[in-house]
């Protein structure tokens, strides 16, 4: 198994991508009315993989399981909520 090194700016480069292509699509994303009691995410997909797929530099697989987890955590309801370390802020926005 080789292991590749993945650095902030790869990392960076693969949000950006997602960005825009969820820019480009948001009037269809939109149409979809996502939320949690209609969380079709494979409609999703539709919309936006053949667009993912197209661009041969993305892993399709990676902005997939992006995609559904952070559109899961965007429309589930939190049981709790969920308490940062105490230094978490400090690192990000020191």
């Amino acid at each position: 198994m080789k292991h590749t090194y993945v650095s902030t700016l790869d990392f960076l480069n693969l949000l950006h991508s997602f960005s825009r292509v969820i820019t480009a699509n948001d009037h269809q994303i939109n149409l979809l009315e996502l939320r949690s009691d209609n969380a079709n995410l494979d409609e999703l997909w539709e919309v936006i993989g053949p667009e993912i797929t197209a661009n041969r530099a993305l892993n399709q697989y990676a902005m997939r399981k992006l995609t559904y987890e952070i559109m899961h955590a965007l429309i589930s309801d939190p049981v709790e909520r969920v308490e940062l370390p105490c230094d978490f802020e400090d690192d990000v926005f020191a």
